[in-house]
């Protein structure tokens, strides 16, 4: 048996390229799909961290920035009585500590900021909003993450009278919402 043979013609080979290129096209749309919904729930999940610390990071600013120069004097002594070597070492290391824990109050402060500005502009659009669902996932988050007294799921399905599944499904919306504000698009 002898091999077979096909001929191809220009509109035959034009339909081919057509359709692998059409392939192509949906392939590339699909990855970027996927791409976009990736960095979407990567957003929404550092936004879940920064709200799940927001009480917790707040709790631990005091209302000014930078230590007064009483703190600053009283860690220098401490670090010079705890620490052994020269005393250029022992300031240079304190300085450094004061430094340092100074700019992690500069950055949480930031965040705290950052978080308050993203729930004041969620708040101006749930009032704008006629959804009453869409109030509701406000008062959840709210309720869960940046009101004083912290509400449990439970608590919040009860006030609500919603299910539990219904509390995480808001809460993930109503956080998408706050990634936007907090991260962007």
């Amino acid at each position: 048996m002898g091999e077979r043979r096909y001929e191809l013609t220009q509109e035959d080979l034009n339909r081919i390229a057509v359709l692998a290129s059409k392939e192509a096209i949906a392939a590339y749309k699909a990855e970027i799909k996927k791409s976009e919904t990736k960095r979407s729930n990567e957003k929404i999940s550092v936004t879940k961290k920064k709200l799940a610390s927001y009480r917790r990071v707040k709790a631990s600013l005091v209302e000014t920035e930078e230590f007064t120069e009483e703190e600053k004097i009283d860690l220098r002594w401490k670090f010079v009585e705890d620490l052994m070597g020269s005393a250029q070492e022992v300031m240079r290391k304190s300085e450094d500590t004061i430094l340092s824990i100074e700019k992690k109050r500069k950055r949480d402060r930031f965040e705290i900021q950052s978080i308050d500005r993203a729930m004041q502009l969620y708040a101006a659009e749930a009032e704008r909003n006629t959804s009453e669902e869409f109030k509701r996932r406000y008062r959840e988050i709210m309720a869960r993450y940046i009101d004083d007294n912290e509400k449990s799921i439970t608590e919040i399905a009860e006030e609500e009278s919603i299910t539990e599944k219904t509390v995480y499904k808001d809460l993930g919306i109503a956080c998408k919402i706050v990634a936007t504000y907090l991260l962007g698009m």
